[in-house]
C-alpha cells in the first residue's frame, strides 16, 4: 500500500465460525461502508468491493476450479461457499481499497500482477452503480418451469415460508455485526395460487406502477424518495431478502421493477406493500399529514383504474388503503 493511502485495517483474520458473513456484509452496506471485505479459504480467495452504493462486485479467485472471476453474482456462491467451509475474513476500510478491477481482459492477466493499490488483489478503476438502478448483470425474469432458481440453503422447519429465502438466517447469538431488526407483523397473505408466466409479469409490472404512484406524491410533497425506499429496503431485509440492495434481486427506477430470480408472489405483495405503507408514514407528518396521504391514495387510484384486475388476484389491491392511510377505493 502506498504510504499516502487512507487505507485502514478494521478487523483481521476473524473466523468464519463464528463472524456471519452475509450479517456483516448487510452490517456495513447500511454504514455505508467503503472499503473491501477480504474471505481466505482453502484453495480460494474473494474480495468484496463496497463503494456504499447498490451490489457490490466480488472478485472470486478459486485455484481448486482454475478460475478467477469479478462479478456481482459471484457474491451468492461466496456466502454459501463460507457457511459450508472455514477461514478467515478481514475488513480493510478506505476508498482505495473499493477500487476493482474493470473489465474480463484484465481478469486474467492483470489480476494477480501490476496491483497499484495493494497487494492483495486489488486495482483498476471502480465501478459505481446508482441505488436501485438496473446494472449490466440484472436481467428480467419471471418464474416459469425453466427457471433457474438462486441457490437455497437449509432452514430450520419452524421457520416461515416467507422467512426462509437465502442468507435470512443471521445467527446473532454467534457474532457480533448481526444488526438488530424489528420484525414486520404481517397482514393476512395474499392468495398463493400459482401464476403462469404472462400473469406474474403483469403483477410485476402492475407493482412498478404503484412504486410510480407512491414515488410521485412523495417526491411531489418535496420528499427523496430514493433514499426513503433504499432505508425502507434495509430495514425489511431480514425478512424480505429480495428487498436487500445487496441480494440484487430486485430493482427499481421509473415506475418499472426488474426481478432477477423467484420470489413468491405472498412475501412480494406483503414486503413491498410495507416498504411502500412505511415511506409514506414518515413523510405524513405534522401539518400536512392528510394532504400527503390524500396525494397518495389519488396516485394509486389511478393505476388501480387501470390494473384493478391484476392488483385484486395478487393481494396488492387489498394492501392500498394500508399503504395510504387511508381510504383509496
Amino acid at each position: 500500500m502506498k504510504s499516502e493511502s487512507k487505507s485502514r485495517v478494521v478487523h483481521e483474520n476473524l473466523d468464519t465460525a463464528f463472524v456471519n458473513l452475509w450479517a456483516l456484509l448487510r452490517n456495513l452496506s447500511q454504514r455505508g461502508f467503503i472499503g473491501r471485505v477480504r474471505v481466505e479459504l482453502k484453495d480460494y480467495t474473494a474480495d468484496v468491493f463496497m463503494t456504499g452504493s447498490n451490489t457490490p462486485l466480488v472478485h472470486e479467485i478459486d485455484r481448486a476450479a482454475g478460475t478467477d472471476t469479478l462479478e456481482e453474482a459471484a457474491l451468492h456462491r461466496l456466502v454459501l461457499r463460507v457457511r459450508e467451509t472455514p477461514g478467515t475474513i478481514s475488513v480493510f476500510e478506505g476508498p482505495d481499497e473499493a477500487v476493482a478491477v474493470q473489465g474480463t481482459a484484465a481478469l486474467k492477466t492483470e489480476t494477480d500482477a501490476a496491483d497499484p493499490v495493494s497487494k492483495r488483489d486489488t486495482g483498476g478503476t471502480g465501478l459505481h452503480y446508482a441505488p436501485d438502478a438496473p446494472t449490466e448483470t440484472d436481467k428480467v425474469t419471471v418464474p416459469s418451469d425453466a427457471s433457474v432458481l438462486p441457490p437455497e440453503i437449509e432452514t430450520s422447519p419452524t421457520e416461515s415460508s416467507a422467512e426462509s429465502q437465502p442468507f435470512a438466517d443471521a445467527t446473532a447469538e454467534e457474532e457480533s455485526f448481526v444488526v438488530a431488526s424489528s420484525r414486520v407483523v404481517e397482514p393476512p397473505t395474499p392468495a398463493t395460487e400459482t401464476m403462469d408466466e404472462i400473469e406474474w409479469g403483469a403483477v410485476v409490472k402492475a407493482s412498478g406502477e404503484l412504486i410510480g404512484a407512491v414515488e410521485r406524491a412523495l417526491t411531489g410533497a418535496g420528499a427523496d424518495f430514493a433514499a426513503l425506499f433504499r432505508a425502507a429496503r434495509l430495514e425489511l431485509a431480514d425478512d424480505y431478502i429480495f428487498l436487500d440492495p445487496m441480494s440484487g434481486q430486485f430493482t427499481y427506477a421509473n415506475s418499472v421493477v426488474t426481478l432477477t430470480g423467484e420470489i413468491p408472489i405472498g412475501p412480494y405483495v406483503i414486503g413491498l406493500s410495507e416498504a411502500l405503507r412505511r415511506m409514506v408514514d414518515l413523510v405524513a407528518t405534522g401539518d400536512r399529514a392528510r394532504r400527503v396521504r390524500e396525494r397518495v391514495a389519488l396516485e394509486l387510484f389511478s393505476v388501480t383504474r387501470k390494473r384493478r384486475e391484476i392488483l385484486a388476484r395478487s393481494g396488492f389491491l387489498a394492501q392500498l388503503d394500508r399503504i395510504a392511510g387511508t381510504k383509496v377505493i
